[in-house]
């Protein structure tokens, strides 16, 4: 299977978001690894705006509301990964299958720089937690350290009304100061790995395991729709207190 793939260099949350529900609404299968500008929070679709000023370390970051629920996202030192596939992919309709391929790519990949990562085999309640990385689902990729579980990706999806699936996750590459309290992969290896070199191992092991040919794509037949969802949803404050 061809599969559009896009890299983007680091963006503003507004521009990442928008890009993210206009290659959605395109239609196109299309992978894509992004990156931030600056320290971002993005809140869940369902949590309430006033619930950002519970997190004091990220007070003054820049607020989005993402399209997917789940817990808020500080988005810094980390690679993002999306997924846009149309509602007649055979994957579409397999929620977790899609959580715990796309998270077994990295764990493949995290192995080879020295990381031993895992799947989450159970859940801990924080429905009430403010940040996404605080709470644990069955499926996340987590770093054990002695008795403690410690999530290092995440993913959440989206459905539009035609029933095309976008995912995307989060993969700590480093503490923030907006979130001291998370840890990275940098705090559990004594290497320093280039972010280039993780994204080209990804970019293969993803395609391998999916049997996918990536095919080198560019935002520019989209950008109309990026820039019409820039100006009426994800830079619109009342998108982002709407809850």
């Amino acid at each position: 299977m061809n599969i559009d793939y896009l890299d983007d260099p680091p963006q503003t949350g507004i521009r990442n978001m928008s890009v993210d529900e206009a290659l959605l609404e395109s239609g196109r299968p299309v992978f894509r690894f992004y990156r931030w500008s600056e320290a971002t929070v993005s809140l869940g679709y369902f949590q309430r705006y006033e619930d950002r000023n519970l997190h004091v370390p990220s007070r003054l970051a820049p607020l989005v509301r993402r399209r997917s629920g789940g817990g808020a996202i500080v988005h810094d030192n980390e690679l993002t990964y999306s997924l846009t596939l149309p509602y007649d992919s055979s994957l579409s309709a397999k929620r977790l299958l899609l959580y715990e391929a796309i998270h077994r790519s990295f764990i493949s990949v995290l192995g080879r720089f020295g990381i031993a990562a895992e799947l989450s085999g159970v859940e801990r309640d924080g429905k009430d937690v403010f940040l996404c990385f605080q709470r644990l689902s069955a499926g996340d990729v987590v770093i054990r350290r002695g008795d403690a579980v410690i999530k290092i990706l995440g993913s959440a999806q989206y459905r539009n009304k035609s029933g095309s699936v976008l995912q995307h996750g989060s993969l700590l590459l480093d503490r923030s100061v907006a979130a001291p309290e998370l840890d990275g992969l940098r705090q559990f290896s004594d290497s320093s790995h280039d972010i280039r070199e993780l994204v080209e191992a990804l970019k293969i092991q993803i395609q391998k395991d999916f049997s996918w040919n990536f095919q080198s794509f560019t935002t520019k037949t989209i950008e109309q729709t990026v820039a019409f969802l820039s100006e009426t949803r994800y830079a619109d404050a009342g998108w982002c207190r709407k809850r």
